[in-house]
């Protein structure tokens, strides 16, 4: 693919959403997507589609790794990634870009991702944003933090209405307030340390290589979403 061409005929944005687990980047990817009407690539779950539609038996270590709370092996992921994204921008001419939620969550991810996607659409159309939160705010959160069984989308945080087994309370909805598995305490302990051990190092790559935007996200989702559109 010409990168010139490229560039000119898609003017194609990609905006990297970055930070630790439980620190709102789906949500803030969610809004970011939402208000340029760009596509929301969720990598977790574009991963967990991947793994049900495939059984070769590379794919099928990475489920097991995912249930653990472990991230998927950094040369599966990017390939996965890379397949995707290759497929969104070739058949979306029209759209104006794409929010990766999570990702890049290796070094090895973030210098190909960057690599991959300067090539693709130029190193002045990606963007890169992190949520900075505290390890303690990060556990408060995801003990109270409540998903709908129907839609990720929906989540809430624990109150004397609003607990496991109550109905969704998003207008039509069907599913179910529960508990995420990956927010158990345990889990979560091996989340940020993976986190620390195989996200930062990619993160403090973005720093050194790009301009990182850098966002207090202990604040309301509505106040950092305020700060990101800002400052993109």
């Amino acid at each position: 693919m010409n990168n010139n061409n490229n560039k000119n005929e898609r003017k194609f944005v990609a905006i990297m959403v970055l930070g630790p687990p439980g620190a709102g980047k789906g949500t803030q990817a969610r809004m970011i997507a939402k208000k340029f009407g760009y596509y929301h690539f969720i990598t977790s779950k574009i991963g967990r589609e991947y793994i049900k539609t495939h059984t070769d038996p590379e794919t099928l270590k990475q489920k097991d790794r995912y249930d653990k709370g472990l991230l998927f092996d950094y040369e599966w992921l990017f390939r996965v990634i890379k397949e995707k994204t290759t497929e969104i921008a070739g058949r979306m001419v029209n759209i104006g870009g794409i929010v990766y939620d999570g990702s890049p969550r290796t070094l090895y991810e973030a210098e190909h991702l960057f690599s991959f996607l300067t090539n693709l659409i130029g190193r002045e159309n990606i963007k890169v944003v992190e949520i900075d939160v505290g390890e303690k705010e990060l556990l408060n959160r995801l003990k109270n933090r409540l998903i709908c069984t129907k839609s990720s989308a929906h989540i809430f945080i624990r109150s004397n209405e609003l607990k496991p087994g109550v109905g969704c309370p998003e207008a039509g909805c069907p599913g179910l307030l529960a508990e995420k598995d990956l927010d158990k305490e345990d889990v979560f302990k091996v989340r940020i340390s993976e986190f620390r051990k195989h996200t930062m190092p990619g993160i403090e790559f973005l720093r050194r290589n790009h301009n990182v935007i850098v966002v207090d996200g202990e604040k309301t989702t509505s106040l950092v979403h305020r700060d990101i559109m800002k400052r993109l």
